[in-house]
């Protein structure tokens, strides 16, 4: 899917390079290799792939060709009962940005509808409604100076006009990017929120103390299911940090990126790295990607939420690793209950066997072997033996998990 996403109208999909004319937004939903190739002829270089989304260091996910800023991150997504990460793309120009994504987000789809109805924060400048003197009139842009890329332009008034009703509002490429990570950071921390409640529900699972006794098969059936409970808690850290760092990483960059055009100025010229420095001449200031200044703040904004949404993992990691080890503690003494059953049941065995051995031996001269109690008698050390063992144990608190 192609989709071309214009302030004020609904989605509409791409066939051509025409229809990519003027459009900030421009996204790939599990594209095909003939949407791939048209948006690689719409953008004017290769875009990544979904292998090279999918790589792990810092410099395949955030790097900058031919004034193009090229960033992805593993982004978390709820398949059915399971979550999963699937990589995502973002690929900021001056005049566009593209997103390339193999699975559908609520995030996505949240500012896309932010962007058919118009409601993204404007830049535009407040709306002229009355003349203004010739004297007072903006003066015109010197010769050669122009907005920046990604810049509205400020309104200029004419003497003798006047502006009915707000100036359209401009929504630029930087804009729709800072309203994506700042709605998936929501949208994270929703999810953290949530988890939070589960593991709070799987700790009281763990720990309380159930009413009745269940049986032997009822027990091992929990355990199972606290075990397959607490490793997808594991894992849901898991792939929750490895969202939150690569969107941090983003943030930084996107904060810090009038810095970025002087640091790739200063690289090294042979390197096997996809990284190409551009203009090496070009101000800091003048990034082709580079973000306004209320831009940046918000990103620093949201890069300070991505590190508490971070310490607020690390502490459930915690807590997970600890669940882990109390489920297995008590799974121990689960198993320690069984073995001192066994182990008493053995030894309540041993003392009949030896009398029924003893009275089993062929001997002429043994005392009972004539008197008409004898087989009753030994019946009777028979029960003896095990109910004074059993009586011993139950006295020492052994049994106590018997009923």
């Amino acid at each position: 899917m192609f989709l071309a996403h214009t302030p004020g109208a609904p989605a509409r999909a791409i066939e051509s390079e025409a229809d990519a004319d003027g459009v900030a937004w421009i996204d790939l939903l599990n594209p095909t290799p003939q949407e791939q190739a048209l948006a690689t002829r719409i953008c004017g270089q290769p875009l990544p792939t979904l292998d090279d989304l999918n790589e792990i260091e810092s410099s395949s996910r955030i790097s900058v060709r031919n004034g193009a800023a090229f960033l992805s991150t593993p982004l978390l997504k709820k398949i059915g009962t399971e979550f999963q990460t699937s990589p995502v793309g973002f690929i900021l120009t001056a005049e566009r940005l593209l997103t390339i994504r193999y699975q559908p987000y609520p995030s996505f789809e949240t500012v896309a509808q932010l962007v058919a109805e118009h409601t993204l924060p404007s830049t535009a400048p407040a709306a002229v409604t009355a003349p203004t003197p010739a004297s007072e009139a903006a003066p015109s842009p010197a010769p050669g100076r122009e907005s920046a890329p990604g810049q509205p332009h400020e309104a200029q008034s004419t003497p003798g006009t006047a502006h009915k009703g707000p100036a359209p509002a401009f929504i630029g490429p930087g804009d729709i990017l800072v309203a994506l990570i700042e709605t998936i950071v929501d949208r994270l921390a929703d999810i953290l929120e949530s988890f939070g409640t589960l593991l709070d529900k799987l700790s009281l699972d763990i720990f309380r103390r159930k009413q009745s006794k269940p049986p032997v098969r009822s027990i091992a059936a929990r355990q199972r299911d606290l075990l397959e409970r607490v490793g997808a808690s594991g894992d849901l850290c898991s792939r929750l940090r490895d969202s939150l760092l690569g969107l941090e990483r983003i943030t930084i960059f996107l904060s810090e990126s009038k810095k970025d055009s002087l640091a790739l100025a200063s690289g090294l010229p042979l390197t096997s790295r996809r990284l190409d420095t551009g203009n090496s001449t070009l101000p800091a200031e003048n990034a082709p990607y580079a973000l306004s200044g209320a831009l940046r703040a918000r990103m620093a904004t949201a890069n300070r939420d991505l590190s508490s949404l971070s310490d607020y993992v690390s502490q459930a990691t915690s807590k997970v690793e600890f669940l882990l080890d109390a489920t297995l503690g008590f799974i121990s003494i689960e198993q320690n209950g069984v073995m001192k059953v066994l182990t008493v049941v053995s030894f309540i065995g041993v003392a009949p066997t030896l009398i029924a051995g003893v009275y089993g031996m062929n001997f002429k001269d043994i005392p009972e072997l004539n008197w008409s109690f004898g087989y009753w008698y030994s019946l009777g050390l028979m029960a003896a033996s095990i109910v004074l063992p059993l009586l011993w144990f139950w006295r020492k608190g052994w049994l106590g998990g018997i009923k």
